[in-house]
């Protein structure tokens, strides 16, 4: 049986705690030895994080041949955090803390002070046009490693999101985020520079679509550019997740299970399902007749005594996040509660290898 306890010394949680030591500011958790290793031998006083969204291990293996300049510059192997899913991982790796104490655990999330399913980087309900514009600077205000790093004052230091960058089009938008990664390199001691693809075109086409695989190739060769015209910083490429080519379970479709809950509608991640139960009898024995070979069912207790979200003081509200039970993905399946018509052919958050799993490459070492 799979262990779910969260490694303590190589997770993404990890690789932020190892920037943060890099530059001078007291680490929150274990920093990342490997990485460590790197950071103390570099001679290059600029460090350039990258995050390609949902380029986890098995995504770079299976299309190695796509990426060449990027394989062979592996250095070797980590994890993400639980859930493997961006809201977590990406939180983790930029604030140094795990998704216990960030709050940060995945796409939607319940606020019982708003009786609200919000989707949290959105700040936005899952159900309604209402928006949520102070929820980042209040319940789920974090401080980023690179605010902390330009908060010392010895170091200049920033980030740059891809979707935030402007263009006509998403090409555009994409050639112009490379751009203005490299200018910022000019700039700043250490850039954090996070990529919305491959993730964005593998939900919509799975993990062998060919505009994937087109989009792979050219993340290959922009990256080869952009180290290419920065021999003086440290480049590190990670991911926050992978991902695996999914099918709908449809709660609706389901009596037993839909009867055993208080509300159809799940958060947290269709792959990492956040449930709030209100006949656990009939959940468990549908659980076993229906579910166990797709998914691996936890408490909420059990979540938390095993350190799944991992370690630190919880936050405030985890209570509120988080419902009495969770139906983990282990193979293909992904709840949907019928909330919207967006059809997945790609997903994350469930508990294979093939989405925690994660590969580290260096540049200019």
């Amino acid at each position: 049986m799979k262990n779910l306890t969260l490694s303590k010394t190589e997770t993404l949680t990890n690789v932020g705690n190892s920037i943060l030591k890099h530059f001078k500011i007291n680490p929150f958790h274990d920093t990342f030895k490997s990485l460590d290793d790197v950071l103390n031998n570099t001679n290059k006083k600029k460090v350039c994080l990258i995050l390609f969204d949902g380029f986890g291990k098995a995504i770079i293996e299976k299309h190695k041949d796509l990426c060449p300049f990027i394989y062979s510059h592996i250095y070797t192997s980590f994890k993400s955090v639980y859930p493997p899913t961006t809201v977590a991982a990406t939180t983790s790796l930029c604030t140094g803390k795990y998704p216990i104490e960030t709050g940060y655990i995945g796409w939607t999330e319940h606020f019982s002070n708003y009786n609200d399913d919000i989707f949290v980087f959105l700040q936005s309900s899952k159900f309604s046009d209402k928006k949520y514009p102070d929820l980042k600077n209040t319940i789920l205000k974090v401080n980023y490693i690179w605010e902390l790093i330009e908060r010392n004052k010895k170091y200049k230091a920033s980030s740059i999101q891809s979707f935030l960058v402007k263009g006509e089009n998403e090409q555009e938008q994409l050639e112009n985020y490379f751009k203005e990664t490299d200018e910022l390199l000019k700039t700043n001691d250490f850039l954090y520079s996070y990529c919305t693809e491959p993730d964005h075109l593998m939900h919509a086409e799975g993990t062998n679509g060919e505009n994937v695989k087109q989009m792979i190739v050219y993340l290959n060769y922009k990256l080869s550019q952009l180290v290419n015209n920065n021999k003086d910083t440290l480049f590190i490429l990670v991911a926050d997740h992978g991902m695996v080519d999914v099918k709908d379970y449809f709660i609706l479709d389901h009596k037993d299970l839909l009867n055993s809950l208080s509300s159809q509608y799940i958060t947290i991640e269709p792959r990492f399902a956040s449930l709030f139960v209100k006949d656990e009898t009939l959940l468990k024995k549908f659980y076993e007749s229906d579910l166990k070979d797709y998914f691996k069912l936890k408490s909420k207790d059990e979540l938390l005594d095993e350190h799944i979200l991992g370690y630190g003081t919880p936050h405030k509200m985890i209570d509120s996040f988080l419902g009495n039970y969770f139906l983990l993905a282990k193979k293909e399946y992904m709840l949907n509660d019928s909330s919207n018509d967006i059809v997945f052919k790609g997903h994350h958050a469930g508990i294979s290898d093939d989405e925690t799993n994660l590969f580290m490459m260096i540049f200019n070492s």
